[in-house]
Order: C-alpha cells, then sequence, then structure tokens
C-alpha cells in the first residue's frame, strides 16, 4: 500500500508541461426531462487554459479543448431529484485521459476518457441530481481532453445485480459457494464492513485498527483482510501466523477473510541463484526495481517460474488447511497491476510488462492453485481501474469471481502544490467510478471496494445508490498521511461510528450462523465439468476445465484522418490465441445490413499462439470513420479425429496506418520539432498541437507555427509506430528528463 500517494507523479509533471493559452467564461442552463436533454460544452463556464475551438466534427461546430489547467462548470436544472444518467461525448489527445469531476460539489472519480481524434461516449449512470439546478464541474487532472457535448437522462428503476454469482471454479466447495450466495443476498443492498490488518513487525500491534472499532463504535468488521506476501516470500519469509488467525476469525469469530498477496522478488534476479536467502532489503514488489519478468514467471522452464511456482506452492499448503477446516477465502492476488494506467503505468512487477503479460500470469495462477495444487477454496477478487482501456487487463469471466477497486480518492494532485500528493477529507461514494466498472464488465461481477482510505458515508452511498458489495478500510500505517482509518483526514470517529452502526453496514455480529452452510447448497459434481489434460509441474496430473465454446468477437476501430501524402491504408490486427491456431475473420465496414462489406483475412499464430496480420484496406472509402474488426474462427486441427477442435483467443490490438507517397526528409536533429535548432518541451507542444488539431497545426494548417515536413522528420525518433505520434512526444520527454541518452532511433 505504500504506493498509493505517488502513483499519478509522472503523468502529472507531463500534464505540467503541456501549457497553451487561453480563458472563456460563458454558462448554460437546461432542464432534464425524460428524453435526454444535450448540453454543449462550448457553453460552459471555464476557467484556466481551455479554449472554444472550431471542429466541423462537433455536434455545434465548436468544442472546448483542456491543456494544462482548468476547470469546466455546466448548470443543469432538473424537474424532480433522483438518478440520472450523464453521457459525455469526448476524445483524449494523443492517449487515455482522465479529468476528476464533481457533482454540485460532490467528487464522483476520475473521468476515464478514451484515446481518439473523433467523439466517444462515456456514460456514468445513477448520478443523484437535486430539483432545481445542479453544478456539473470537470477539474484538470491528467492530460489534454476535448469536449463536444453532455447528456442528461433520468433513470427509473435502477436494481443493483450481477449477472454471475457462483464461483468460476467448478469445484468450489460448499462453503466457498455458500459465500458466494451470501454475498450475492447483500449485494446492492448492503455494505459488508471490512479491515485490513497490519504487517507483522508494524509500528503497532496486529489487533490495534479492530479494537479501535470495538472501542469507538461497539462492533468489529464482517470482513479482515490479511496477506500472503511475507509467509511465503522464498527470500525472507517466515510463518507470521496468518493462517492461525484466518481460522481464529473465521472459525472462532464467524467472520469472513480476504487475502492479498505483496509477494517480493529479488531486485537483480538476473545474479540470483533460486534457493538463496536474501535481506528484505535486497527485494521489492515495485516494476522499477527489478528485472524479474512476469511473463518467464507463467511460462515453465525459465528460472523465473522456478521461483513464482515455489511461492504459489507455498501458499497452496496453507490454503489446502484452510479448506480443510471448511474455511473459504476472498482471494486478491496481482492486485493494481494497471497502476497509473494504461500499459506502462504499473508500479508492482506483475503488471511491468503490459496487459497481455499480466493476464498470461493471473491465468497461470488461476489454474495452477486451483487445478494442479487443488485449491477449491477460493473466490478470485480481480482489481480493476476505471481507465478507458483498464478492461485490457481483464483476464476473463472464466478466472474472475468479483471485481475489486482500490478507492484512494483522498489523495490528490494539484497544481498550486506542483502537482504533488496533497491529501483532503472527500467522502464521496465516487458512484460514477462504481458504475462505470457495472458498465466495463457488462454487470456479470458483483462489485468490491476492496481497499479504501476513506469508506464513505451511509447519506452518499444510499443517496448515490452506490452498492459496493464491501469496503476494507487499509491500516494505519504510522503516519497521519498513512493513517487510514483513525486520521479524520480519511474517516472521523462520527462517520465510523454512523457507518458501524448503520442498518446498511453488515459488521461481524450480523453476519448469519450458517454463512457457510447456506440450505440449497450442494457439492461439486465432477461428473459435470469437462475433463482435459493440461501442462503442469506434474504431467500425470488431469485437471477439470470448463468445454470452450467459440464466440465471434467484433472490435470497433477508429480510422485517423488521412494525411496529404497518403497513397493507401492498412489495418493491422494483432490476436493471441492457441500455438498454432488457424485464425481468421473480416474487417468489415457499411451504413446498413444492405451495403454492409467484408474484406477477409486470415492467418496462423506462432509457437505462442500470436498472430499479427496487415489487411490492406485502401478499398475503403475515405468517408468512413469507423470500422469493425471480427474474427470468425480459431481452431486447432486435431490430426487424429480429422476434425477442427474450436480454442480460446482474443483481439488484443487493431490499428489502421496510411502508407506514405512524397519525398522522404533526413533529421537534421533528431527531435526539433518546431525547426529551432535547439530540444525542449515546445517540440513536445508542436508535436501533440499537429496530432490533436492537423487542421491548424498540421503540415497543411493554418497556424504560422504549424509543423513543417522537416519538423515532421525531426520529430519521429520513435520508430516502433510508423509517422509522427504520441510516442514520438513521450521519447522527447524521457530525453529531458534524461532517462535516455539519445533521440537518434540508430543509437542502440
Amino acid at each position: 500500500m505504500g504506493k498509493k500517494l505517488f502513483k499519478k507523479a509522472g503523468a502529472a509533471l507531463m500534464s505540467a508541461a503541456m501549457m497553451l493559452n487561453g480563458v472563456v467564461y460563458s454558462s448554460s442552463t437546461v432542464t432534464a426531462a425524460d428524453a435526454p436533454q444535450k448540453i454543449e460544452f462550448e457553453d460552459a463556464k471555464v476557467t484556466g487554459t481551455i479554449t472554444v475551438e472550431k471542429d466541423a466534427n462537433a455536434s455545434g461546430g465548436s468544442a472546448l479543448k483542456m491543456t494544462d489547467s482548468g476547470s469546466i462548470e455546466l448548470k443543469v436544472t432538473v424537474d424532480k431529484a433522483g438518478p440520472y444518467k450523464l453521457t459525455f461525448y469526448v476524445f483524449g489527445i494523443g492517449n487515455d485521459k482522465q479529468q476528476n469531476l464533481s457533482i454540485n460539489g460532490v467528487s464522483q472519480g476520475a473521468l476515464g476518457i478514451p484515446e481518439g481524434s473523433d467523439y466517444k461516449a462515456v456514460t456514468i449512470s445513477s448520478i443523484m441530481l437535486k430539483e432545481g439546478e445542479n453544478t456539473i464541474t470537470i477539474d484538470k487532472s491528467w492530460g489534454w481532453s476535448q469536449f463536444d457535448y453532455l447528456e442528461v437522462e433520468s433513470m427509473d428503476n435502477l436494481t443493483i445485480k450481477a449477472a454471475q454469482t457462483t464461483p468460476c471454479d467448478q469445484l468450489a466447495t460448499v462453503e466457498t459457494q455458500s459465500l458466494m450466495a451470501y454475498l450475492a443476498e447483500n449485494y446492492g443492498k448492503h455494505i459488508i464492513s471490512g479491515q485490513q490488518e497490519i504487517y507483522s513487525g508494524g509500528p503497532h500491534g496486529l489487533e490495534t485498527e479492530f479494537e479501535y472499532l470495538k472501542e469507538t463504535t461497539g462492533h468489529y468488521p464482517a470482513i479482515r483482510g490479511f496477506d500472503y506476501g511475507n509467509f511465503c516470500c522464498p527470500l525472507y519469509g517466515s510463518d507470521d501466523g496468518s493462517t492461525d488467525r484466518i481460522i481464529d476469525w473465521v472459525k472462532k469469530k464467524g467472520g469472513i477473510a480476504t487475502a492479498s498477496y505483496h509477494i517480493n522478488v529479488p531486485k537483480d534476479f538476473a545474479n540470483y541463484t533460486i534457493g538463496t536467502k536474501l535481506d528484505w532489503s535486497l527485494s521489492t514488489y515495485t516494476a522499477k526495481e527489478t528485472d524479474f519478468s512476469p511473463s518467464k514467471a507463467a511460462t515453465p522452464g525459465t528460472k523465473e517460474n522456478e521461483y513464482y511456482l515455489s511461492t504459489l506452492k507455498t501458499l497452496a499448503k496453507e490454503f489446502n488447511k484452510l479448506e480443510a477446516e471448511g474455511i473459504p477465502v476472498i482471494w486478491r492476488p496481482l492486485h493494481e497491476a494497471e497502476g497509473g494506467g494504461g500499459e506502462t503505468g504499473s508500479w508492482f512487477w506483475w503488471g511491468k510488462e503490459g496487459s497481455k503479460a499480466y493476464k498470461d500470469l493471473w491465468i497461470y495462477t488461476y489454474k495452477t492453485l486451483t487445478n494442479d495444487l487443488n485449491c477449491h477454496n477460493l473466490i478470485w477478487e480481480w482489481n480493476s481501474y476505471n481507465f478507458a482501456n483498464s478492461t485490457n487487463w481483464y483476464p476473463g469471466d472464466a478466472y474472475v469471481d468479483i471485481i475489486g477497486y482500490d478507492k484512494y480518492n483522498c489523495t490528490v494532485y494539484l497544481e498550486e502544490n506542483n502537482w504533488q500528493p496533497s491529501l483532503r477529507h472527500d467522502d464521496s461514494a465516487i458512484s460514477s467510478t462504481f458504475y462505470g466498472l457495472l458498465d466495463k464488465y457488462d454487470c456479470k461481477k458483483m462489485v468490491a471496494m476492496a481497499e479504501n482510505d476513506c469508506f464513505s458515508t451511509v447519506e452518499n452511498l444510499t443517496g448515490e445508490n452506490a452498492g459496493w458489495l464491501y469496503f476494507c478500510t487499509w491500516y494505519d500505517g504510522g503516519s497521519d498521511n498513512i493513517n487510514f482509518l483513525s486520521n479524520p483526514i480519511f474517516n472521523t470517529k462520527e462517520d465510523t461510528i454512523a457507518m458501524y452502526q448503520s442498518e446498511y453496514c453488515i459488521t461481524l455480529d450480523e453476519l448469519p450462523k450458517n454463512l457457510y452452510n447456506k440450505e440449497g447448497i450442494t457439492p461439486p459434481d465432477p461428473s459435470k465439468t469437462t475433463t482435459t489434460t493440461t501442462t503442469t509441474s506434474d504431467p500425470n496430473v488431469t485437471t477439470t476445465t470448463a468445454a470452450y465454446k467459440f464466440e465471434v468477437q467484433k472490435k470497433s476501430v477508429t480510422i485517423p484522418a488521412k494525411p496529404e501524402n497518403a497513397l493507401g491504408k492498412q489495418m493491422v490486427i494483432e490476436v493471441t490465441g492457441a500455438p498454432s491456431a488457424s485464425i481468421g475473420g473480416a474487417v468489415g465496414y457499411g451504413t446498413t445490413a444492405d451495403d454492409w462489406k467484408n474484406i477477409k483475412w486470415s492467418g496462423n499464430a506462432d509457437k505462442d499462439g500470436k498472430l499479427k496480420v496487415v489487411v490492406d484496406i485502401s478499398d475503403m472509402p475515405d468517408s468512413f470513420k469507423t470500422c469493425e474488426v471480427q474474427v470468425w474462427w480459431s481452431n486447432v486441427w486435431n490430426a487424429a479425429t480429422e476434425k477442427s477442435v474450436d480454442k480460446p483467443y482474443k483481439i488484443e490490438n487493431c490499428k489502421v496506418e496510411y502508407l506514405m507517397g512524397g519525398d522522404v526528409l533526413e533529421a537534421t536533429m533528431w527531435g526539433d520539432a518546431n525547426c529551432d535548432e535547439d530540444v525542449n518541451m515546445a517540440d513536445v507542444v508542436m508535436i501533440m498541437q499537429s496530432l490533436a488539431n492537423p487542421d491548424k497545426y498540421g503540415v497543411s494548417g493554418d497556424d504560422e507555427h504549424h509543423i513543417t515536413d522537416q519538423g515532421l522528420a525531426n520529430a519521429d525518433v520513435d520508430k516502433t509506430l510508423k509517422g509522427v505520434t504520441s510516442n514520438d512526444a513521450l521519447k522527447i520527454q524521457e530525453f529531458l528528463l534524461r532517462k535516455i541518452e539519445t533521440l537518434d532511433p540508430s543509437a542502440k
């Protein structure tokens, strides 16, 4: 948890560097009725570096462009109080962004804004508006963004219910099924209280938080949080009594156990010998401090896998002990993998290689513990964020039972504090985040507050209909900025008492006696599972998994504006599936079913299950701004039966690239986008301006300071993508921050 205060420092630095000028003041008031009401952002009151830009693609011909600072304020008048759905038509300039949203001065969390060049709908459900005038405010948080319009729509008969409430493990024990059933019964009706215990050897005793709650409120929390990172670490770990404390909490006190897994690895893994003991100071769980590879950890035969598997075997022995006692665990490993957002924002080693490697590691962990090591007492909880691309990290419905979100919204990053972390009390229920997660995962899984600083208030939770399954407040770390339970900047005593004594909150003494033996729950039946042989550490092990049923996947792709010298365009498609699988489909486009056209493609995955195909889509008219990538089959030929067998797959990335013609200029100074014979932040701004507003700052832009052909040649320092992209701007920033020594793409 010690990383929480610093998660956005890098993003804030980039945000602070990109500054444009402009201030506009105006206002708008509308009445929201049964039909959606539309509000143009250019009519809002704004401050800071926010400008009104002409845009032919915007609904009113203009849009708001947020750059380095400022706020947007809209006034909305509704006829009656109640829940409303807000749909923002926006896009992030360069890549995914997020800005802070508040309603009537109350924080609603981060507004995730997807990357693009056309406006995309970002919907936030069940926002409580009062009768009469309401103020909707968007404050600068991270990145350049463009805003077209807002729709406000009343919501009636809103209910919270998950579609999948039985464990994904088909052999889950009766106790595990019973606990899942209890959680589902209370989801959206109550919130279950929880508290994380401090680590062994911390600044105070293991019972301090729990006795504080009992003395303050008269109740213990229903859920107690544990961590197996120390116990299972082969470098320095020892039995810290976690398993015994879980048995005491569940068997003797009747509580619910959840466990996380801050597992450390050697900082210098390349020179580490398996089995060697190391001092804690030579280990880490942070991404930047180690060369440990998560993709290799999921690959049998590697040194990383040998290390990681040893931790899972140690862990499984403890879970097997708990299973023998009839104790299930809400299991939350490999948490917060996405970190600060995107593919490279992780602060933990398990997310350092991006979403693909992470998902492989999660699935490997699931299969190893469930199939190979026979741990069938686990409810698998996966951590998500509410960024636009957070779903890229999702391992899949077959490997997840609960979606968790770690809520630390009392930490803010303010321009007046030089974008460094600051603390201010914020007891918002962040309903926008809750409903954002429901939408991202199609309301299939229950959504919980797996960690939190402030657990909000009963009034806010019920008033905003934010139906978090449970909260689990992080422990008091020993100083004011991390004393999450007792410091009133996070949770006041008054709010803590009100929460624990409310009927809405379930405490330890309110858990039912038959919590782990509910009526109607039957033991698992292995005969109803599909038996397959999988690769495990023991070749004689046979595992039980659900049969795979093929489904067509579709992915909508935005087509960027056509550059002046483009000769054609192509679609680059990346798919992961079974090794050597035959995978194929089409790139489709059209306006109706009658004029729909498909450009077919196919290929064979490599030995690692990766397939990359390039499809010529030059015949697609330039009038189309979007198209759709579809996969029609994914199978492997079985020579013995002379039949093809469907295999799972996933569309990873799809992007349109233009084939350029004309004269090719040589760079005169790498990174010098504005051709002033110097490389500085002005070049970063030039690149981002040319990408965000090509009509004004592109090669043929009408601004006198638009980028030139020579500037494009100089700016193209990142050769992993064709042409000038936001990656080039990021690389120049890394150069300015001395993270890299040169911008010359040919240098090694």
